[in-house]
């Protein structure tokens, strides 16, 4: 009999796992968990970290999204300014899950999807918003013309409330990271610029 104790032992051991698995989860201090009974949501989603009951698969499923600040970047891409000029922009955005349950229904918890539709948004917001100010804005031999700040801010503002409402994420950040001209624009911005910039040496040595 003795001989049998350790196998016993492994045997609980393992058999205790296995319960622990099909009846039980764990949610860490980074994660938010949304728990599914028969495929429709039960329940509030669990926040705070530590151990939860669970009825097994297939009668509850456990969706468990990371809730930390993700980083997505947009292609360098060419939009219009309200001047008819065509600077090349990058813009990345920091988001983060607010609305886990918005968010499952919306993606099936997908990262990828989410972020399809995400580019969509900060597409049509950062056309929207640069559209709406001159090119000068951005580019300028004056740094007071420039007005990164106001336009950044735009856009997250216009971001925020659409992401939000439609898919349960908060967008916390949005920066240009890029900014860039077409060839045909480049030659002429320098020129400008030099023309300003003898403008007020002539103007300081008088």
């Amino acid at each position: 009999m003795k001989p049998r104790t350790p196998t016993l032992i492994i045997g609980g051991l393992l058999l205790a796992i296995f319960l622990f698995l099909l009846f039980a989860f764990q949610v860490r201090t980074t994660e938010v968990a949304v728990v599914t009974t028969f495929g429709s949501i039960s329940g509030a989603p669990k926040t705070e970290p530590g151990l939860y009951l669970r009825l097994p698969y297939p009668i509850q499923n456990v969706y468990k999204f990371d809730r930390r600040l993700q980083n997505f970047e947009r292609k360098y891409e060419q939009t219009l300014t309200r001047d008819k000029k065509s600077p090349i922009l990058s813009v990345f955005v920091g988001w983060r899950i607010a609305d886990a349950e918005l968010f499952l229904k919306r993606f099936s918890g997908d990262i990828l999807r989410a972020e399809a539709s995400l580019e969509s948004v900060v597409r049509n917001i950062q056309n929207s918003v640069i559209g709406r100010h001159d090119f000068s804005e951005l580019i300028a031999p004056d740094p007071s013309q420039v007005k990164f700040e106001q336009i950044e801010k735009e856009m997250k503002d216009a971001m925020a409330v659409t992401a939000l409402k439609e898919y349960g994420i908060a967008i916390e950040i949005v920066g240009i990271k890029q900014l860039g001209l077409p060839e045909s624009q480049t030659a002429k911005v320098f020129e400008r610029m030099k023309a300003e910039r003898e403008r007020l040496s002539k103007k300081f040595i008088a």
